[in-house]
Parts: structure tokens; C-alpha cells; sequence
């Protein structure tokens, strides 16, 4: 199984400063498994109702895909240049 990404690195440079910034992504995983928590009635409750036509079984997968394409996100590279900003973001 994959790992979730750590750390994003953000850098925006315009035309006379910039600024890097380091988010540290490892400590929105506790608040992310308290809301899970919190709405997992409301989450049980929609596989119920949406069960009988067949959607119940997609919207269970929702979540581990969701978790699949968070962890697929490390070694993410954006790389953005225009004339007078450049804006690069990593996902390590």
C-alpha cells in the first residue's frame, strides 16, 4: 500500500520577490480521520438508501478511491511560468 504524501513545498516568485512555503500534510491526516469519523453515520446512511439501485457498492469505493488518489499524489511536480510570475509546487 502507498503512503500518503508528507510534505507539499509551494514557491511563487512575481517580477521582485517571492516566497516558499512548507505545508506539512502528515498533520491533516488526524483531522481528516475525525471528520471521517464524525459523518460515518451519515456516510452508512446513504450506502443504505442508495443500496437498492445498485449505487451503494460504488459510493463505498469513493472513499478508497479517494484515499488512493491522495497517496498517488507524492511526486507530484506543478511547474508554472508566465511573464512575470513563476508559481512551482512538489508533493513529497
Amino acid at each position: 500500500m502507498k503512503r500518503p504524501p508528507m510534505l507539499m513545498r509551494l514557491k511563487i516568485q512575481g517580477e521582485k520577490k517571492g516566497f516558499g512555503l512548507w505545508l506539512p500534510l502528515f498533520l491533516l491526516l488526524p483531522l481528516a480521520l475525525i471528520v471521517f469519523i464524525i459523518l460515518s453515520p451519515l456516510i452508512l446512511i446513504a450506502v443504505l438508501v442508495l443500496w437498492p439501485s445498485g449505487w451503494g457498492k460504488r459510493a463505498l469505493l469513493i472513499l478508497r478511491v479517494a484515499f488512493e488518489v491522495c497517496c498517488s499524489m507524492r511526486g507530484l511536480r506543478v511547474d508554472v511560468h508566465s511573464d512575470h510570475q513563476c508559481v512551482y509546487i512538489s508533493v513529497v
